[in-house]
């Protein structure tokens, strides 16, 4: 993940591609501080994954802010380095994907409660679905199957 990181930094210095460089340079340091905390050489790359799910959460956040704020200028580069961030994670699962794959999931005799559920899709899915949708579809057809 840190080479592919370094890369597109090098890639987005050549084209003067300021913001992307600056957003490029923050994951690199967030994973920097994760891994000096972990006391590791490197992160796997599912925990790299982690943390720039954690820094677009940040980003996603700052953009609410913004947009309560009126903040039009502000908005459109928070828009930017969500997209960078994202260029980064692996493909989102769509609402529809994501209730398919729940679907089946519980249909499984081994799977009865929402935590057997949360933890399969950890399992077999991680970082591919959005966690506050995947809870409130499973609490969905968790209830419709009783």
């Amino acid at each position: 993940m840190k080479e592919q990181l370094k890369s597109q930094m090098k890639e987005s210095m050549k084209a003067k591609d300021k913001l992307s460089v600056e957003t490029i340079r923050s994951l690199l340091s967030a994973i920097q501080y994760e891994e000096m905390s972990k006391k590791v050489d490197s992160l796997s790359d599912a925990q790299s994954i982690a943390v720039l799910k954690s820094e677009l959460k940040k980003q996603q956040e700052s953009l609410e802010f913004a947009k309560n704020d009126n903040r039009t200028d502000l908005c459109t580069e928070l828009e930017r380095r969500i997209q960078c961030i994202n260029a980064f994670l692996p493909k989102q699962m769509t609402e529809q994907e994501l209730e398919k794959v729940i679907g089946e999931i519980v249909q499984s005799p081994e799977v009865s409660n929402m935590g057997a559920v949360m933890q399969r899709l950890k399992a077999d899915f991680d970082g591919q679905y959005d966690g506050k949708m995947a809870s409130s579809l499973a609490k969905r057809v968790l209830e419709s199957r009783s």
